[in-house]
């Protein structure tokens, strides 16, 4: 069943359309159908490089991109968020979304997949090896939240690295994590290679062992409930991130599925 406050937003859409088409009337409407994307963190210099590059190909169509962890875009969408399309760094967040009827289960598609490493300071000061000298107290170590799928695969290595990390800070995105990386704040992460390789001139990337290692999907949608312009311009957008946007993910670090 759809939630009440997609509902509300129906309406609300509805209403927003109407007026729109009188000031159309006027001659003051933006032509531009907007398409409000909400995205994992991990996502967020790949999609703005492919929302530009759609753009280019698709002038009638802008992209609204909001960049979050997964669990807490999961949140907004239930709480009635704007979204017409949404990327998850965890097929759960997606699950839970097709199980609540917020999205159209239809639409659901894989658009990459990644994998984990491990981040330290640029130059790597303190001789950092493995995520095995993650349990000394001596490192910094900063993780994301176990209800992100950032901090729920790095939980996962640790517990088959058989090794107990106590975080200075626990982030509510894996963008966090790499600024206090970047910054100095910590010595230490566990990041999306594709995150690592983003931020290369600043940290330094430390590869984490197959055997303890963990691949994650990308999963896409739109939104259940959208107009019939909405909904159009929504796949249309899937459909270029499936296709010539595999490209751009694999530029970024992103495996194609």
């Amino acid at each position: 069943m759809v939630s009440t406050s997609r509902l509300l937003r129906t309406i609300s859409i509805g209403i927003a359309t109407g007026l729109l088409f009188t000031l159309s009337a006027c001659g003051r409407s933006d032509s531009k159908v907007n398409i409000d994307v909400y995205a994992a963190a991990s996502l967020t210099t790949a999609l703005t490089s492919m929302a530009s590059a759609f753009e280019n190909v698709e002038p009638d169509i802008r992209i609204v991109l909001n960049f979050a962890g997964s669990a807490t875009l999961v949140e907004q969408i239930k709480q009635g968020a704007p979204a017409d399309v949404v990327v998850f760094a965890d097929d759960k967040q997606m699950n839970d979304l097709v199980e609540n009827g917020d999205v159209n289960k239809d639409s659901v598609a894989t658009i990459a997949t990644n994998t984990l490493t491990l981040v330290v300071e640029k130059g790597n000061p303190l001789n950092i090896k493995n995520v095995s000298a993650l349990a000394s107290q001596q490192i910094r170590t900063v993780l994301c939240d176990s209800a992100q799928p950032c901090g729920k695969y790095a939980a996962q290595i640790l517990e088959r690295a058989k090794i107990t990390v106590q975080p200075r800070s626990w982030e509510t995105s894996v963008s966090g994590v790499t600024q206090k990386v970047t910054s100095g704040e910590a010595d230490a992460g566990i990041v999306y290679v594709s995150d690592a390789l983003a931020n290369a001139s600043k940290l330094d990337a430390i590869p984490i062992d197959a055997s303890i290692n963990v691949v994650n999907n990308y999963p896409i949608a739109s939104l259940a409930e959208l107009s019939t312009t909405a909904q159009k311009a929504a796949q249309t957008f899937i459909n270029f991130v499936m296709g010539d946007g595999q490209k751009i993910l694999n530029d970024f670090g992103f495996v194609s599925p």
